[in-house]
């Protein structure tokens, strides 16, 4: 009750009880004088009035509080704005026409990511599996999906071109990393100055910067110091929103980043453990009860969001040990910098190469995921934060720090990028938690290295402007100074850009309104068993929006990938030639071949291809279409426009269960030389295109992988012959086969196989070795 109500109360108090009692002079036992009562009355009044005036006036005080909080806002979202624009120079000078970061890769695929969602949308279908790449069956869209900018991306690409919305996504990321990380210091300085510095260490700090290159997921960091920021609101308020409120950012995270929702995880474990034996303000049950249900909201949230992800790991392999080892710091990524830096730009690498010199040691080329330098003056504000400015937390902060700097070192510990065979935290983890192979580059530990130097770095600051400069002049000037130098450690000027042209008969074929897919070569040649296409393919695709043959996506199955290589799409494969086991003049059957697949454009892109290959595949396209004149070339992509065939001639193809062709240099002589191992059901498809049934036969060349092999051949499910098929090659012809119109189905059902024990074939099924397959005329 305010002091104004209670004023009140008591007056009507005083006037009730002068009514019944007469008054109050008679209750007392003496008279009052009338002056008396009317100064009372007087001096009563006037404090009313002024408490009045008062209470009328602060909404006004209010509003000039909250414009002040607004402003003080707005100034750092401003002041990070400005420098995103200095230190990734010249990004901004070509905004509109350059994506910042390296070459058309990741970047393509999370493009082809917006485009999808929007796509995806507007014709109704199915966000998280498209059969628009690995057409006709496509893929379940899974790995770590980065919802969060792929929905940013989802709506911008409604108003503007994907060049400027990934630059624009890119551009936040940095902007509110650094706003983010501010929040999470003012929590403990309360001090503008030191947590600008925070947020500069933090946002421009290697592994943003380097990440934002390439990983747009990744590069969005803002929730990881809010939802910590939350976890400290529930140490000092008791007040269930905090709990609620942190929930929902625990589900921001995870829609970030899958990585990241493991990372805040550990924190808030770490965070409880710490915290429960230290809990002075509120007793341990109401913090055990408000950490409860923000990890439960938060937790629960985030396993519905992955477990509507229709990828499931049971088709998909394990991640191997040696990809942790390969994605982890080595203990110099901490100290030195970058190729990237702008130091090292300037000095030719000269740092890099002083220290590998001085070690004897050759000098080694980070990849991404380890490009974890964590910068001198700050690893000397923490030291000093830690050492003369203890304050609260301060010790946990260091123990978060040192946590995650050991577990970015992986399973193994690595020095000059060598494992010494010390056996880490990680390597613990992954034998023993499941699904936890998916967490492959524990190099990304260090982005929570990197938040927990920040907060400690703004202590040390902190200290220094309240107990050596006392004017706000003298705090501007010296942490001006500090964040000068911090952002000349962590400077990647001239920060990447890239731009990638795209043919103008791409509209050509975005209209044209008939069923068809595109066949863009090469088919594969990257990414897992190197058998995905390149991620420019997607970002092309973006541009015409037809279905296409291969494709890049997160997390695919062995099977589909090895699609990509079945027979004369093997031809156009970064990894194939134009052999295999069936033999069939594609002067004659390659029209009819590319009508069955449903293909009506091949865009062969050079800048994928080395020289040789570009002229196989131009050869293998003349050979087809009886002329060497592509419907479009220029210095990067050619482009054919496949006619209808004119060939009524049956012609074959493979069915399911095969493996991939295996070729074999002059000289080698191994097993699976210049043939298909069969698994031990296969088929063999022949393909009648009249309208009236065929009389043909088949001739085959094969053998068996294991003695005493009894092989059941059957055409269209009816039991032709049974033959046992001896480990030595042997030729069989199946006459008199007749072929309806449409596909004809040969099966090959074998009663005995080994599983492979190597490679990709380890644990597939392996019967017969085919060496020919060819139509009898």
């Amino acid at each position: 009750m305010t002091r104004w109500a209670r004023m009140r109360r008591r007056k009507e108090k005083r006037r009730s009880d002068a009514e019944a009692l007469g008054t109050r002079d008679q209750v007392k036992g003496k008279k009052m004088l009338e002056p008396e009562r009317i100064s009372e009355d007087i001096q009563h009044s006037q404090e009313i009035e002024k408490l009045e005036e008062n209470k009328s006036s602060k909404p006004n005080h209010n509003s000039v509080i909250s414009k002040k909080i607004f402003l003080e806002h707005i100034s750092v979202v401003f002041i990070f704005s400005i420098l995103t624009i200095i230190v990734t120079f010249p990004v901004i000078l070509d905004f509109a026409s350059e994506t910042a970061g390296f070459e058309c890769y990741d970047k393509c695929h999370m493009i082809w990511r917006f485009w999808w969602a929007d796509f995806s949308f507007e014709n109704g279908l199915d966000f998280q599996h498209s059969n628009y790449i690995f057409y006709p069956d496509g893929v379940n869209i899974g790995g770590n999906l980065a919802y969060f900018t792929t929905f940013i991306g989802f709506l911008l690409v409604k108003f503007l071109d994907y060049t400027t919305v990934w630059n624009v996504i890119w551009f936040l990321g940095l902007v509110f990393g650094g706003y983010g990380c501010y929040l999470l210091a003012n929590n403990f300085n309360r001090n503008y100055l030191s947590s600008i510095i925070a947020g500069i260490i933090f946002t421009f700090t290697t592994y943003h910067l380097a990440h934002s290159i390439a990983h747009i997921g990744l590069s969005m960091i803002v929730w990881l110091p809010i939802f910590i920021l939350f976890l400290f609101k529930l140490l000092e308020k008791q007040s269930k929103y905090y709990s609620i409120a942190g929930g929902i950012i625990f589900f921001l995270v995870s829609l970030t980043h899958l990585y990241y929702s493991v990372f805040i995880t550990m924190f808030s474990i770490i965070f409880f453990t710490v915290y429960v034996f230290k809990q002075k303000k509120v007793s341990n049950k109401t913090f055990i009860t408000n950490f409860s249900i923000l990890l439960i909201i938060g937790l629960l949230s985030t396993s519905i969001l992955f477990f509507s992800n229709s990828a499931t790991s049971s088709e998909l392999d394990d991640r191997r040990l040696e990809e942790h080892i390969g994605y982890s710091n080595s203990l110099e990524n901490l100290i030195l910098p970058v190729p990237n830096h702008t130091t090292q730009v300037l000095s030719n690498d000269g740092m890099i190469t002083s220290f590998y010199s001085f070690f004897d040691e050759p000098v080694w080329d980070p990849q991404i995921e380890q490009y974890s330098f964590l910068g001198y003056s700050v690893i000397f504000l923490s030291a000093l934060a830690v050492i003369r400015y203890r304050r609260k937390h301060a010790w946990f902060w260091l123990l978060i720090c040192g946590i995650f700097i050991v577990m970015s070192f992986g399973p193994e510990l690595k020095i000059f990028h060598q494992s010494t065979g010390i056996v880490m935290p990680e390597k613990i983890f992954l034998d023993t938690i499941p699904e936890w192979d998916e967490i492959r580059a524990p190099a990304r530990f260090i982005v929570i290295a990197t938040l927990s130097l920040a907060i400690l770095s703004s202590f040390a600051v902190y200290g220094l402007i309240k107990n050596r400069f006392s004017s706000f002049k003298q705090q501007l000037v010296l942490t001006s100074i500090i964040g000068a130098v911090i952002l000349f450690e962590f400077s990647m000027i001239p920060f990447p850009t890239d731009t990638e042209a795209i043919p103008d008969i791409y509209e050509e074929i975005k209209n044209d309104e008939s069923k068809f897919a595109v066949l863009p070569v090469p088919i594969g040649g990257t990414q897992d068993y190197m058998m995905m296409s390149h991620p420019r393919i997607l970002y092309h695709q973006v541009h015409h929006e037809k279905p296409i043959y291969g494709g890049h996506e997160s997390r695919i199955s062995y099977e589909t990938m090895a699609d990509t290589r079945t027979y004369f799409l093997d031809f156009f494969h970064a990894l194939g030639s134009n052999n295999d086991a069936i033999k069939q003049d594609l002067a004659i059957h390659g029209l009819s071949l590319f009508d069955y697949f449903d293909i009506k454009y091949v865009t062969i892109h050079k800048n994928s291809l080395t020289s040789e290959g570009e002229v196989r595949l131009k050869q293998t396209m003349t050979e087809i279409l009886n002329e060497n004149t592509p419907t479009y070339e220029d210095s990067n992509i050619v482009v054919y426009k496949i006619p209808k065939p004119h060939s009524f001639e049956p012609f074959l193809l493979l069915g399911t269960g095969w493996h991939t062709y295996e070729v074999c240099e002059p000289g080698e002589d191994g097993l699976n030389c210049n043939a298909r191992i069969a698994m031990k059901n296969s088929e063999i498809l022949m393909i009648n295109p009249t309208e009236s049934n065929i009389k043909t036969g088949l001739d085959v060349v094969l053998g068996s992988i294991v003695n005493g092999n009894t092989v059941v051949f059957s055409m269209n499910g009816k039991k032709l012959n049974e033959l046992e098929i001896p480990t030595t090659m042997m030729r069989i012809q199946i006459d008199n086969l007749m072929l309806v119109p449409g596909v004809n189905v040969l099966t090959l059902d074998s009663d005995d196989i080994l599983f492979g024990d190597a490679g990709s074939k380890k644990g597939m099924e392996l019967s017969l070795i085919v060496e020919y397959i060819s139509i009898i005329k």
